[in-house]
């Protein structure tokens, strides 16, 4: 008999451990809730966990099989079960980040057989030549490496009941629906409608179904990779037209984008809490209490930058490109720093995964891995360019909706006494825009000796 132990791989399908498990004999699968993690999962995310282990035992179940849930530290839990149960050897798949690696290794340091395989990534950090700082010369090698194909479905589970305690997280936004079924199905709808517009469409803010909203589903592995990769490169191969695979390959490119990020973090563990670019001198954060909660709420009178800090907490989610603007107008305009940023998204994005989260904290925040030394978004022009209409605004910002776009645009500019006269409760912006700029550039040169 082996344990299969679920860890970010809550689904049935193209799930390599659980395969690898049920091809060596009769499977129980298992959830260990521990606190190492879960005191670190923000709600929203532990909601559409809670959700998707719902959904995880009905498979299982509907399989002749069931799910064992425990709450513990994964190896007391383990070893309860294997004192309970015929246990043979134990099955898992890999983590990156350094509190899952550190379970890992007590799971390999049981009294059992352990086996690990790689489910999370399509390309692992040691399956490359080096370790790469900046994406592109990460991407070419990345393709280059030959990618598994999606696992079979599991044949072989064991006749068990499921347990499972209660679960409490209730969310704190309206998310969406968990479980593999819910992923599958958005993917299906993704690809047949919009991956061909993918490129050119996925910065209309405005326009919600122009990108997949898989990472949620990613991050909780509820959809396997390779399943979508393959689709995706079938896509490619087969299509005559031009513009449709430019389309096609740009998805693939962002799937990379992900694995980059992990990359980084396991070779650089430390990076989680420090700043993973080697800056001479210390950034003289200015960490204003008043304005990091007028960020928080979305109250910082710069309609972009509040648009996406409302749309994070209302559903748990925010536009990359709103991402972008929010946590480079932190850092650069707030000049707070960029690890009380990355806490609020934690606590909020059902979409929450350390690598991806504090890579693009440190990338926006100029301590990371962006080849150019400071970047500084314009939420004022990058509103005009992507939400021209400002039907993204209006929606999360509904203090703003009976003004044309141009006014919407225009708020920071137009100055106080025009502000006034609008009748609109939408607050003043809280900093001097353009000074704040110039403050927030030479704080970073300075740290930088530029």
């Amino acid at each position: 008999m082996n344990i299969f132990l679920h860890r970010d791989d809550l689904r049935i399908h193209d799930n390599r451990g659980l395969d690898a498990a049920s091809a060596s004999g009769k499977t129980i699968p298992v959830y260990i809730d521990d606190p190492r993690i879960r005191d670190k999962t923000g709600t929203n995310k532990r909601a559409f966990r809670e959700e998707g282990l719902q959904k995880l035992r009905k498979k299982y179940e509907d399989r002749g099989s069931g799910l064992i849930v425990r709450k513990g530290k994964t190896g007391d839990e383990l070893k309860s079960i294997i004192e309970e149960r015929d246990v043979e050897e134990i099955f898992f798949a890999r983590s990156y980040t350094p509190t899952k690696r550190k379970i890992g290794n007590e799971i390999k340091a049981l009294d059992i057989e352990t086996k690990s395989v790689n489910d999370r990534l399509l390309v692992e950090p040691q399956d490359l030549k080096q370790e790469y700082d900046t994406f592109s010369p990460f991407y070419r090698e990345w393709k280059k490496v030959q990618k598994k194909p999606p696992a079979d479905k599991p044949e072989n589970l064991a006749s068990i009941g499921s347990e499972m305690p209660e679960m409490k997280a209730e969310p704190t936004a309206d998310i969406p629906d968990a479980g593999e079924d819910a992923a599958l199905n958005r993917w299906v709808r993704f690809k047949r409608k919009n991956l061909e517009s993918y490129k050119d469409r996925r910065d209309d803010v405005a326009n919600p179904e122009y990108v997949s909203k898989l990472s949620m589903y990613y991050s909780s592995g509820m959809i396997g990779k390779r399943k979508v990769l393959k689709d995706t490169v079938q896509m490619i191969d087969e299509e005559n037209d031009s513009d449709k695979i430019r389309n096609y390959a740009k998805y693939r490119n962002e799937i990379a984008w992900g694995e980059f990020f992990y990359q980084v973090m396991y070779h650089n563990p430390n990076a989680v809490h420090h700043n993973y670019k080697e800056i001479p001198n210390e950034i003289n954060w200015k960490n204003d209490s008043r304005e990091f909660e007028a960020w928080k709420k979305g109250q910082t009178g710069i309609p972009f930058v509040d648009a996406g800090m409302r749309q994070l907490r209302n559903e748990g989610y925010m536009h990359n490109r709103l991402r972008q603007n929010v946590a480079s107008f932190l850092t650069k305009h707030l000049m707070t720093d960029w690890r009380k940023g990355a806490k609020v998204f934690r606590k909020h994005l059902v979409d929450h995964n350390v690598p991806s989260n504090n890579g693009g904290w440190q990338w926006s925040a100029s301590t990371g891995t962006d080849s150019i030394p400071i970047r500084i978004f314009n939420p004022i022009k990058q509103g005009r360019d992507y939400d021209e209409d400002a039907e993204y605004i209006k929606r999360h910002v509904p203090e703003l909706r009976s003004l044309d776009p141009e006014k919407i645009h225009n708020w920071v500019e137009m100055g106080q006494k025009k502000r006034n006269s609008l009748d609109t409760d939408y607050p003043d912006p809280i900093i001097n825009f353009n000074n704040r700029y110039h403050q927030g550039k030479q704080m970073f040169e300075n740290a930088l000796n530029k």
